[in-house]
């Protein structure tokens, strides 16, 4: 009988890496990247050196482009993993609106970073990403190194709405109040054509930009995406109902270190509802209050932003490449 040689183990895995869109190394080289998993293509961008960090965009329909293209001073940290959650910017996602969950979000995360060949991984995220970000940790710390979270909530209550509203209050005035708050008010029935106004999810993003802002001057710093505004992102994951967990009694479960940073006037993501409790909640946190700022506090705010992350990063271990 004929033999044929072993075939070694490393040798057949690496093939099948290779057959699969190349290894785990070659899959973190800088530069734009498609990762395949869960039937679905993820679009990611790698910047950066030292410990690998997930990055999504906030997976209701814009892409990852503004953080890609904003946040390289921490390039200097981490290896950064921009990537557009499913549906947005370049990555590809089904066509059926039961399928845009946090559990499918967190998933799709999860299966990036075996993708990757991570045993462990940092995560940010800001506004809804933050929220993707809390949501993994909690149901999946065992797999992290650490999280950073920018200007998010972790729920929804009657304390959060008052919040909110006392927010939206503070801009009353402003030459852009009036027809911004029309518009937040009415947001569900403008995009559902049951109002008389009719906008894309894109245009209204456009004209209550100025909220977001403590300076709505600073609104040029910040980066335009390469990819338009999905409305189907965002129709499905309203359907499914997409970050609306409330999370705050299980973020005592989140074990590892937690830096909470968030703009003192985003309205939004009020401080007092959001980053205050979510930095309470969790045992091993930091909360670093931006002033000035609104929900683009890194934007605002640069040279309070990131000198404040990098002390933290220090005192956490994670050094400068």
């Amino acid at each position: 009988m004929k033999r044929f040689p072993v075939f070694p183990a490393i040798m057949l895995l690496a093939a099948l890496l290779s057959i699969q869109g190349g290894t785990a190394q070659s899959r973190l080289t800088p530069g734009e990247h498609f990762a395949p998993v869960n039937g679905i293509t993820l679009h990611y961008y790698v910047a950066g050196r030292g410990p690998v960090c997930l990055v999504p965009s906030p997976g209701w329909g814009i892409s990852v482009d503004y953080l890609y293209k904003s946040l390289t001073p921490l390039e200097k940290y981490f290896t950064m993993v921009f990537y557009d959650t499913r549906m947005s910017g370049k990555s590809t996602g089904p066509d059926d609106s039961t399928q845009y969950t946090s559990i499918d979000f967190m998933n799709d995360m999860e299966s990036l970073r075996a993708y990757l060949g991570q045993q462990k991984i940092w995560l940010l995220g800001h506004s809804a990403g933050g929220i993707q970000t809390l949501f993994y940790a909690v149901n999946h710390t065992a797999q992290l190194n650490g999280i950073i979270v920018i200007d998010a909530i972790a729920g929804r209550d009657s304390f959060y709405l008052a919040d909110h509203q006392r927010a939206i209050a503070r801009r009353k005035g402003k030459p852009y109040y009036k027809e911004g708050y029309y518009l937040i008010t009415h947001f569900d029935s403008i995009l559902n054509h049951e109002d008389s106004i009719y906008y894309t999810f894109g245009q209204m993003l456009d004209s209550t930009l100025p909220f977001y802002f403590h300076d709505p001057s600073k609104i040029k710093d910040l980066p335009q995406s390469n990819s338009a505004v999905s409305d189907k992102a965002r129709a499905y994951t309203t359907a499914s109902h997409f970050s609306t967990e409330y999370l705050y009694p299980k973020l005592h479960g989140i074990n590892v270190p937690a830096l909470v940073i968030v703009g003192d006037d985003d309205f939004i993501c009020p401080r007092a509802s959001g980053a205050d409790r979510i930095a309470k909640d969790i045992p091993n946190s930091t909360e670093i209050v931006i002033k000035d700022a609104g929900h683009f506090c890194w934007i605002e705010q640069p040279q309070q932003f990131f000198p404040a992350c990098e002390k933290w990063l220090s005192k956490n271990g994670v050094k400068r490449q």
